[in-house]
């Protein structure tokens, strides 16, 4: 194996391959529901909303890759967290993000309600900001922050308690979040358990930990099954939206996302697990796409933050969209304003010194 490759597999690439490949599903997701659930009159137009349904069906699975990701780095026992790693780096950076676009945000939404501006858009920007009220993508923001300062806490706790432990509640969790919940809502039952449908982010969290303590020794065909599988549930949701009478709507936690993310995750641990393995050959072909990863990987916090800035400026205040243009030419054309758009901007970002070390 050559040092670039072995640099490769000792910093765990497959982490940046899933977070790549999550940033351009969330931005496709949010492509298509930007028109979706956004200011357009989608009457008459039925075979787009199903499209645009399955596409968001088949994207669902990048948020929950990014909270497992996060809990395989961040609960991982060998990485040492303390308390003033929590508030002086992890935590500081959400908030400064929440200051530099969260702010800016908010402030712009309020612009383009009244289509104007005055200064009293400031304070309510910033109030609106501090009560959760951006940009709805800053969601991630605030969840991601919950989860920062509860990590010392949850580090020391699974220190203390048996794996068997952690396991009966990914049990409870996923019974509770996932499949009672997406069963009631499928047969239209009465909701009879009380775990808040926020849980499915902790067991996602859960998740990343139970791998980064795995010592399971996988092999290429479970990891091509796994994939195989990820892909047949891709397909099967997208097809189930031009089922008739099928109108169930997206959520995280559903069971067919849940299994996406988590055979999705698998395979490319198996991957890496078996990249040790590879042939010389094998590693050659492979190395361009190292290449683009290792340079996108860096970008994707930004892109995730300043992608539906393009979508609004062309959604809201030019008026253009996909539904000025056939399916097939639009979808793909936005996605690209979106993501090279904000790609750019983040590089761009990332020139400067403090935001590039603090933010971005």
């Amino acid at each position: 194996m050559g040092e670039t490759q072995k640099k490769q597999t000792d910093r765990q690439v497959f982490l940046d391959v899933l977070r790549v490949t999550a940033t351009i599903a969330v931005v496709m997701m949010h492509t298509v529901s930007g028109v979706l659930y956004g200011y357009f009159d989608m009457n008459g137009y039925e075979r787009r909303i199903k499209a645009f349904r399955a596409i968001i069906d088949a994207t669902s699975w990048s948020v929950p890759i990014f909270l497992i990701v996060s809990g395989y780095l961040l609960l991982n026992p060998k990485k040492r967290i303390t308390w003033k790693d929590t508030f002086l780096k992890y935590c500081r950076r959400i908030i400064l993000v929440l200051i530099l676009f969260g702010i800016p945000y908010a402030v712009l939404e309020l612009v383009g309600y009244l289509h104007t501006f005055e200064w009293w858009m400031i304070p309510r920007g910033i109030k609106n900001t501090a009560m959760g009220r951006s940009w709805s993508h800053m969601w991630y923001c605030y969840l991601i922050l919950i989860l920062y300062l509860v990590t010392p806490l949850l580090k020391w706790i699974l220190q203390k308690v048996p794996k068997a432990a952690v396991y009966a509640l990914m049990a409870i969790l996923a019974l509770g979040v996932s499949i009672l919940p997406y069963i009631e809502v499928l047969f239209v039952w009465p909701r009879f358990l009380a775990i808040p449908d926020q849980g499915i982010y902790l067991f996602y969290f859960l998740c990343g930990y139970l791998w980064s303590v795995s010592e399971h020794r996988p092999n290429k065909k479970e990891g091509i099954a796994c994939l195989s599988l990820f892909f047949v549930i891709l397909l099967l949701e997208m097809g189930s939206r031009f089922v008739e009478g099928y109108e169930l709507d997206m959520a995280y936690g559903y069971p067919p996302t849940l299994l996406a993310a988590l055979l999705l995750f698998h395979a490319c641990w198996t991957f890496q697990k078996l990249a040790a393995q590879r042939s010389k050959a094998e590693a050659g072909t492979s190395a361009f796409l190292l290449k683009v990863v290792a340079f996108m990987n860096p970008l994707c916090f930004g892109i995730y933050l300043i992608h539906p800035a393009f979508l609004n400026l062309f959604y809201k205040i030019l008026k253009i969209s996909i539904m000025n243009f056939r399916f097939y030419w639009g979808t793909p054309l936005f996605f690209c304003i979106a993501f090279f758009g904000a790609a750019f901007s983040t590089w761009v970002l990332r020139l400067i010194p403090p935001m590039r070390k603090y933010v971005l």
